[in-house]
């Protein structure tokens, strides 16, 4: 089945899913209000952002002298660096990591790249114990579901739905307070704090100059996963790589805003080896992974390449707000996902056709990636390939199109068509349409028409 008929069969059933639509419409306004508030508040936005933007373009136009710095400082500081050419890799030098150093048990920050190779599945697959240490992670872990969105995982769910899940989940009793349901998940993970013999982390952006890992955070679980644990494992793409360490501060500027509707994060980590004896992990891995990543930089879509992950783009989404990103079928859904998907991950192709190309994420982007241009770009590329049927099509309609005599002939023939068809008939051969709206009724007149008939005089 293709990934356009499985989008349309989940998010059918989304929805139909009415506390689910309501979740996501709340939680996303809220982002929303709060990120609108401080883009009037911060001073110099629109400069902020062109500055974000230039520093992601030169990262990932450079990144393979800049992997190249970031290695050898990274090393000279006692890191280990690895490389990784695909998931497969990734996920066997992550695992033959674990096994050399003896771990058992294994804590998790977020990371959306751990998403797109497996890792957890793979890590449990190898008979590790693994927890997800993020709130929201840890709430689909324990409901069996995948992330719903890149930085609010569970935000498809509301607190009475936590609520339950924690009481079946965890034998805690019910309770739908935020701060009571904080404090369960708190206590049990603070015991897989203790326990783990390994973390894994992800890192928002890699500094090439001084060999640092930036990782930024709200709820302080990933600088527990970074320090507790033996052994610190980082996974990270390889357009992650930033030139210097001064441009670390207009992506905090603007990551937050953009993510959460936050002027700053809570905490902010920056890493450049392991830690001194006795006070960290004895071990600090960085895994480079490409994945698909060289091969997009050399596509049409590789600006998207320049995405820092925020989010924002999802939350202004009209498809997103409505259906969710499990709707998606892939790791990363939304407007950025449309593109990142194909070239990242083997769980769809292209879904350029979900857009409704209205542009919103084309305007909110903090690093001015032009999301609805490469989507539309993308949705070209794709015809290309297409069947000699669909193409003979298109192209008929488009010699239909541009012809202003042959447009109003097959305009009249159809409005005419519509109104001789029985019903059935009619929602049969619509069946794109009327399977989920109503069909309407026919015009009596052209939009031409039925402006000459009210302006008479305006049209020629």
């Amino acid at each position: 089945m293709s990934a356009l008929r499985e989008f349309r069969r989940r998010a059918a059933a989304a929805l139909g899913d009415a506390e689910q639509h309501t979740n996501l419409r709340s939680a996303t306004a809220v982002t929303l209000a709060k990120r609108e508030r401080l883009e009037r508040e911060i001073e110099g936005y629109a400069g902020w952002r062109r500055r974000v933007a230039e520093i992601r373009r030169e990262g990932w136009e450079r990144r393979e002298e800049l992997l190249t710095r970031a290695t050898e400082r990274l090393e000279s500081a006692g890191a280990r660096v690895h490389r990784a050419k695909d998931a497969r890799e990734a996920r066997r030098l992550v695992l033959g990591i674990a096994r050399d150093a003896g771990a058992r048990r294994v804590v998790k920050g977020k990371s959306m790249l751990g998403e797109e190779i497996g890792l957890g599945e793979e890590l449990v697959a190898g008979g590790l114990e693994v927890w997800e240490t993020d709130l929201g992670e840890f709430i689909v872990q324990l409901a069996g579901e995948a992330p719903s969105h890149i930085t609010a995982p569970a935000l498809h769910k509301n607190r009475e739905q936590i609520g339950r899940l924690f009481a079946a989940k965890l034998g805690v009793a019910y309770t739908d307070v935020p701060e009571e349901l904080t404090a369960i998940a708190r206590r049990f993970l603070r015991e897989k704090f203790l326990a783990a013999d390994l973390g894994v982390s992800g890192a928002n952006f890699v500094v090439a100059e001084t060999g640092t890992l930036i990782l930024v955070e709200n709820e302080g679980n990933i600088g527990l996963c970074t320090t507790l644990p033996r052994v610190h494992v980082a996974l990270t793409g390889i357009e992650k790589m930033l030139p210097r360490l001064a441009d670390v501060d207009p992506l905090l500027r603007l990551l937050p805003p953009n993510c959460t509707g936050q002027r700053a994060a809570s905490y902010v980590s920056l890493l450049s080896g392991p830690a001194p004896p006795g006070d960290g992990p004895e071990e600090l891995h960085v895994v480079f992974v490409d994945n698909g990543r060289s091969a997009l930089a050399a596509s049409a879509q590789r600006e998207i390449l320049a995405c820092i992950r925020c989010g924002s783009c999802l939350n202004v989404c009209p498809i997103f707000r409505h259906v969710g990103g499990h709707a998606y079928g892939s790791v990363y859904p939304g407007p950025m996902g449309i593109l990142l998907s194909p070239q990242l991950t083997r769980e769809s192709n292209s879904l350029a056709d979900v857009c409704s190309l209205c542009g919103a994420c084309g305007e909110i982007c903090p690093a001015e990636i032009p999301l609805p241009e490469l989507i539309l770009g993308a949705r070209t590329e794709r015809e290309r390939s297409a069947s000699v049927s669909s193409r003979l099509l298109w192209r008929g309609f488009g010699q239909v199109a541009g012809r202003t005599r042959l447009m109003r002939i097959a305009g009249a023939a159809l409005r005419l068509a519509l109104r001789l068809l029985p019903t059935f008939v009619a929602e049969r051969l619509t069946r794109a349409w009327s399977d989920t709206r109503v069909l309407p009724a026919p015009p009596q007149r052209s939009f031409r028409g039925e402006l000459r008939r009210r302006h008479p005089g305006r049209v020629t």
